[in-house]
């Protein structure tokens, strides 16, 4: 049903599926009407019913029937759809790709009138195709054969008015702008136009200056509100108009028992100026003094005034031909991009633009098909099915079509060179989408030569100079990652080594950025107005290269090419067009990559204002922007507006593509990025899921889609605490990266810090460590001048240092991490304040107190200088500062750091939330040091609560929760209590722990510590032991740890009499305490 965009839905349905559906179908726009058939007369009771859009309870099918046909003629009647047009702020503007209904029927009346479009047997084929379809139908089959028999072209105006089957196909073909239904009814259709102009010259040839007609109708109050929003605009009818001179027959028209509480009467009253209309056909019956006055659905009109009131509302309209105007504007923009396009195939390229694709996919096969075409034109139909194919992503057939396009080209004389050009740029395009960088490049090369070779005049000689220089660079960059190849070899060599050595061909590279850098800095502009006719291609040849750019984590290159293209399109277009809307958008998503929130909004919101004037019914380049958007909220940790946004980009994605559509997946890992950071794991996982499923059919294995989504995936199961799982996604991501791009060393780089955090999560920090410094490598070599993104992994070799308790080595990297984010990106608060925070405490840990809060507190005051943006980060900072007061023992003031950061948060966020249930977690610890464990638990249980809504199969950090309320409840002496809780934190953990982990082994202490409080010794030596056991598989020299439960299993031992094993564990306890304690 939700895929119904364009009709009107009559829903027939028994007695008792309506009693379970109607709550969930009500507010479905879609469904007009509703009829509910009570055939075995099951209830009496139908108050339940009183709904605006149910018609009737019926029992018998004859009155169901005749209700239903009385349905249907009132919707062929009153179902008029509109649509408006700003002709005032178009008429100035470059109206090539622009995408309007007006636009499309006005095309479609000119394409009716070619003789191209028609084949000698469609009259024939018309028949055949009717009586198949009305073959059940006896009434329709006899119309059909009266047709048949007594149809000439000069009748189809009488055959159209008669209001049989043809009547209802042509009007609701036109409305829904049905391509195949109209290519059945072509031949009929051609006619009607032709009795069209024909009645209109009468109409002219009588000598009348003026009309005023009117036409009543009903229409939503939707509609009326969009009528009151476009006064002084131009409308069209979508469709053919009947309208009448006599005012009292159109309001006679709305009279009708229609129940539906959301339709109002119309009145609508048009005044023609029959003097000053060209191009637009009007016609009247004159034999009844001018009745019925049609117009055809080429009419426009000039909406003057909407008066309202409680019976009727009266919308005044004056007939324009404004509409030829804006017409030709469009096809000469259009001609200026493509030099002659015919008006036929520029049709079907319209309707590619509106997002019709499969109706311009149909249209151009028939064109293909029907018509005898010269080499231009059957190259200009293959390309524009080529670009088709590739809007519905189906990008072999897209391919093919391109190619073969490209084979006419190549052997026709003199060639098309901007056709090449644009058929190889296309090429490209369609190998960037299937992560085939390195060919697209090769393609945007041979595109750039092909401009160069047709370009010899003395103004643009220099200019080729540095296209020979640029082409170069790009067939280095082609040969640079066969170099970068070896480099793969030996990752996969050297995997357990702390250190790489890079290959001597990479000492060049610096060299080549900076050759490359020159080039995208050369005034393009210089070029373009030498070759005006070529320069949007150069425009749209920059962008793709600036796309690849971005995706290789080149973002400085990547913004020089997007403003280039910018710059050039501006200067083409001199307007806002949706060329210069795209770049605006690409510059966007740089920006963002760059952390650079703000000047990445602001550029999606300046895309998006053009978009909606070209798409106001909204376009897969609304939704992409909606998506860009989106990822600007993430990034500043705004969850609910950017699901708002992937949502918003979801719903007008799936208006033009199937719910499992390549093009969704971006609003789904949008969402599922959310879910994940809200710690509702199994949503995110749902949604990485469904995409996983699109990949497969749309991509091959390799694609940089997949590995990010493997990546996120691997990153999601770490946080569930599976780190075995969570490798083997991250795994699966690296050897698709070596294999497919072992060149793109700042995505290498992500995945091996990926791979070292789960490692360090599982204590093995020496592999995490040579993963975080493999990864450093990788980014210093990528980016010599230095780049954010080292603060990750310098911060990753930070945290292994800190682990292992090397504090001094911690700080060494977590400052060069800081002196990277000040450098780099002083202006991304966030991650300044991350290092700082980071620094804090390590100090922290060294018992440096003072020098700790010093550093929370600038990471606080640089957050608060930007408090919207980073409320989440701010109650990091205020629970670090928490953290530092409760190694201080200052409980009151660690209380209130965390209740201030408790309050931001349940402002900020929308509960259940993650951040709050740690949040909660970390105010029950204060009052437990501050042994108010009745407050601690209720603290505890809030957190608990919260953890369980987001995952009811129990996590990690549930566990630590669990125990937690087990250490106040031990300390009430409540010790049934306190057994629950850990053994209910124990079942999470040897569920999630796959070997022998601390966590497991702390928590059989703390139960054989209950245990002895309750004076079952032989059970607490029990499992005391099995802590011993994993303690000496874990450290297999001892720890301080391993000393605790040794005394603990001595105590035990010295309660059940036996003394001399008690005094081998306390020697064995105090060894440990000598070599470990420091003090």
């Amino acid at each position: 049903m939700e895929s119904i965009h364009s009709e009107k839905v009559l829903l027939i349905s028994s007695i008792s599926d309506m009693t379970r559906i109607l709550s969930q179908i009500e507010n479905l726009s879609q469904i007009d009407s509703i009829f509910i058939f009570d055939w075995q007369q099951q209830s009496h009771d139908h108050s339940s019913f009183e709904y605006s859009k149910v018609i009737g309870i019926f029992d018998d099918f004859d009155m169901l029937s005749v209700s239903i046909e009385k349905q249907i003629e009132f919707l062929n009647e009153h179902f008029q759809t509109f649509s408006f047009f700003d002709q005032n702020e178009h008429l100035i503007k470059d109206l090539s790709k622009h995408t309007s209904d007006l636009l499309w029927y006005q095309l479609y009346h000119d394409v009716l009138c070619q003789s191209t479009y028609m084949t000698e047997d469609a009259l024939q084929t018309m028949i055949h195709e009717y009586r198949s379809s009305y073959r059940e139908n006896s009434k329709a089959i006899e119309t059909i054969e009266n047709f048949a028999r007594e149809y000439r072209s000069e009748d189809a105006l009488q055959w159209y008015l008669k209001k049989t089957f043809l009547y209802r196909m042509t009007n609701k073909a036109l409305k829904v702008k049905n391509i195949d239904q109209l290519h059945v009814l072509r031949c009929f259709m051609k006619d009607l136009t032709q009795c069209f102009i024909r009645e209109h010259r009468k109409l002219i040839e009588t000598g009348k200056e003026k009309l005023i007609v009117y036409r009543g109708m009903k229409l939503s109050r939707d509609q009326i509100g969009k009528f009151t929003e476009n006064l002084g605009q131009l409308i069209s009818t979508n469709g053919i108009l009947i309208t009448t001179s006599d005012r009292l027959t159109a309001l006679n028209q709305v009279i009708f028992n229609q129940k539906n509480a959301n339709l109002c009467s119309i009145l609508l009253k048009i005044e023609c100026d029959l003097l000053h209309i060209n191009g637009v056909d009007i016609i009247a019956d004159l034999e009844e003094e001018y009745q019925m006055i049609l117009f055809n659905s080429n009419a426009t009109f000039r909406l003057v005034d909407v008066k309202m009131n409680e019976e009727i509302t009266l919308i005044q309209l004056i007939l324009s031909n404004e509409s030829q105007i804006i017409k030709e504007k469009y096809i000469n923009d259009s001609r200026r991009r493509i030099a002659n396009i015919s008006l036929d195939i520029l049709f079907g390229q319209l309707m590619c633009d509106m997002g019709l694709w499969n109706e311009s996919q149909h249209y151009l096969e028939y064109l293909f098909n029907s018509s005898q075409l010269n080499n231009e034109d059957l190259i200009r139909i293959e390309y524009s099915l080529g670009d088709v194919y590739q809007w519905k992503a189906e990008w072999y057939d897209a391919r093919k079509y391109y190619d073969r396009a490209y084979a006419i080209i190549k052997n026709v004389q003199p060639k098309n060179i901007k056709e090449s050009v644009y058929v190889l740029w296309n090429i490209g395009n369609i190998a960037c989408e299937e992560g085939k960088y390195e060919e697209a490049y090769d393609y945007y090369r041979r595109a750039l030569a092909f401009l160069k070779s047709n370009n010899t005049s003395k103004t643009t000689r220099r200019v080729l100079l540095l296209h020979d220089q640029f082409n170069s660079i790009l067939s280095h960059i082609y040969r640079r990652t066969r170099v970068w190849s070896k480099f793969d070899n030996l990752l996969r060599r050297k995997q357990e080594t702390t250190n790489i050595e890079f290959v001597s061909e990479l000492s060049n590279k610096m060299k080549v950025d900076e050759i490359y850098r020159e080039v995208l800095d050369y005034d393009w502009q210089q070029w373009c107005l030498a070759n005006m006719n070529s320069s949007v291609l150069i425009g749209a040849i920059l962008r793709s290269i600036g796309r690849i750019l971005n995706e290789q984590c080149r973002y400085k290159e990547a913004l020089l090419a997007h403003q280039q293209a910018l710059t050039i399109f501006e200067q083409f277009y001199q307007s806002s067009h949706i060329e210069i809307a795209l770049s605006l958008y690409y510059i966007g998503t740089v920006f963002n990559c760059q952390e650079k929130h703000e000047e990445a909004l602001d550029f999606c919101e300046q895309a998006m204002s053009i978009f909606k004037r070209y798409y106001p019914n909204g376009h897969l380049y609304n939704a992409q922007n909606l998506n860009s958007i989106g990822h600007v909220f993430y990034s500043q940790i705004k969850d609910n507006d950017s699901e708002n946004k992937y949502q918003q980009a979801l719903a007008m994605m799936r208006k033009y593509y199937s719910s499992g559509h390549i093009s969704t997946i971006e609003s789904l890992v949008g969402i599922g990025n959310i879910r994940c950071r809200q710690g509702r794991y199994d949503e995110a996982l749902i949604f990485y899921q469904q995409v996983l499923n699109i990949l497969k059919k749309y991509h091959s294995s390799g694609h940089m889609s997949t590995i990010i989504l493997l990546n996120n995936i691997g990153y999601t199961k770490k946080q569930e605490g599976k780190y075995d799982e969570s490798l083997e996604f991250h795994r699966r991501a690296l050897d698709m990266q070596q294999k497919y791009y072992s060149s793109y060393y700042a995505a290498l780089a992500n995945t091996f810090n990926n791979i070292g955090n789960v490692l360090e999560c599982t204590f093995k920090y020496n592999e995490a460590l040579d993963y975080f410094k493999q990864a450093f490598n990788m980014q210093m070599n990528y980016y010599p001048s230095g780049d954010s993104s080292m603060v990750a992994s310098l911060n990753n070799i930070g945290n292994v240092f800190f682990y292992q308790k090397q504090y001094n080595d911690a700080l060494s990297n977590y400052q060069q991490a800081l002196t990277i984010c000040q450098t780099h990106v002083p202006y991304a608060s966030n991650s300044v304040a991350f290092c700082m925070n980071n620094i804090g405490i390590t100090l922290c840990e060294q018992q440096k107190y003072a020098e700790a809060l010093e550093y929370h507190q600038k990471a606080l005051d640089t957050l608060e200088n930007n408090f919207s943006l980073y409320q989440t980060s701010i109650t990091n900072s205020l629970s670090y500062i928490g953290d530092l007061m409760i190694e201080e023992k200052k409980y009151s003031e660690a209380l209130d750091y965390y209740q201030k950061a408790l309050t931001l948060l349940e402002n900020y966020l929308a509960s259940p939330h993650i951040n709050i249930a740690d949040i909660l977690n970390r105010i029950g610890n204060v009052l437990y040091h501050q042994r108010k464990y009745d407050e601690a638990i209720e603290f505890y249980r809030r957190s608990l609560s919260i953890r369980e809504q987001l995952n009811s199969i129990g996590s990690i950090d549930m566990a630590t929760v669990l125990n937690n309320i087990g250490l106040a409840l031990y300390e009430k002496a409540d010790y049934d209590g306190a057994l629950e809780y850990y053994r209910k934190a124990l079942v999470i953990q040897e569920k999630y722990y796959q070997s022998p982990d601390i966590d497991i082994a702390n928590n059989f202490n703390r139960i054989g510590v209950t245990l002895y409080g309750q004076k079952k010794y032989n059970e607490a030596i029990e499992f005391y032991e099995k802590s011993l056991s994993i303690h000496e598989i874990l450290y297999r020299l001892g720890s301080i740890d391993t000393a605790v439960v040794l005394s603990n299993i001595g105590l035990a031992k010295y309660q059940t009499y036996d003394d001399d094993e008690a005094l081998n564990f306390y020697r064995q306890s105090l060894t440990y305490y000598k070599k470990y304690a420091s003090n």
